[in-house]
């Protein structure tokens, strides 16, 4: 009875542990072996993107390697400023011009409950990226216009600087957590996230994607009620347990 008990109430725990539904939302499955713009032989996948011109494109594959290298393409173009090598979440990551040849970065997603509540994180961050002789280091401005079928938000507006202070002092706006709210209307959408900033350029950041759904109000009442029933039983029977100790104890005395 106890163990039947214990689980029940662990597969609600199992239950209300939502799985994610983004595939590849770490972006660490990619055919890219450096840093490369998201164009021609190079996909990401599970992920679809169309460049604005088949030879040119705002999107990029960020490889931990870029770090050691000293740089992300070429040898003359890196971040400016104190960009880390990874995101929290670890391993690759996405970079988008966010006003230049961006296009948006797309998942369909399926085995969604319409009208169900979800939800929606990724770790942001905003850079600009410096290229002697063709960008400008300066103010720039940055965010993800996130949508998943009809419903579109805007991430947290990101503020970076790549000549403050003079050179080699440039700042960044460093990766945080961004957790949105959507409800589906169909079982299938595409999930989708544009990338819109201002500058020269505003190389807008994201990593760690992750879509799941926002258990209703009594599931949490029902794991509630299991947990308050599986530790009653357990005191009960430990109760019963310690008095036939002590039964026993008495009536083999006597």
């Amino acid at each position: 009875m106890k163990r039947l008990a214990l689980a029940t109430a662990m597969s609600l725990v199992g239950g209300l542990a939502q799985a994610n539904l983004v595939q590849n939302g770490s972006f660490e499955l990619t055919n890219a072996t450096t840093t490369s713009a998201i164009n021609g032989g190079i996909v990401v996948n599970n992920w679809s993107h169309t460049p604005a011109f088949p030879s040119i494109t705002g999107e990029a594959i960020v490889l931990p390697s870029w770090f050691t290298n000293g740089y992300l393409t070429v040898p003359t173009v890196t971040f400016d400023g104190p960009v880390t090598q990874s995101s929290p979440d670890g391993g690759n990551f996405i970079f988008s011009d966010g006003d230049f040849m961006n296009t948006a970065i797309t998942q369909t997603i399926t085995g969604l409950t319409p009208n169900a509540t979800y939800q929606l994180t990724f770790l942001q961050a905003l850079a600009q990226d410096k290229e002697p002789n063709v960008t400008i280091p300066g103010f720039v401005t940055g965010y993800w216009q996130a949508t998943l079928g009809s419903s579109t938000l805007n991430s947290t507006l990101m503020k970076a600087n790549g000549s403050i202070a003079g050179p080699g002092s440039a700042v960044w706006s460093p990766w945080a957590l961004e957790t949105m709210v959507f409800t589906p209307q169909n079982a299938t959408e595409v999930l989708s996230f544009l990338s819109v900033g201002t500058g020269d350029p505003p190389l807008v950041l994201i990593d760690g994607v992750s879509l799941t759904e926002v258990p209703v109000p009594g599931a949490f009442w029902l794991f509630s009620s299991a947990g308050l029933a599986l530790g009653g039983l357990y005191r009960r029977t430990r109760w019963q347990q310690l008095t036939g100790q002590v039964s026993g104890q008495i009536s083999g005395q006597s």
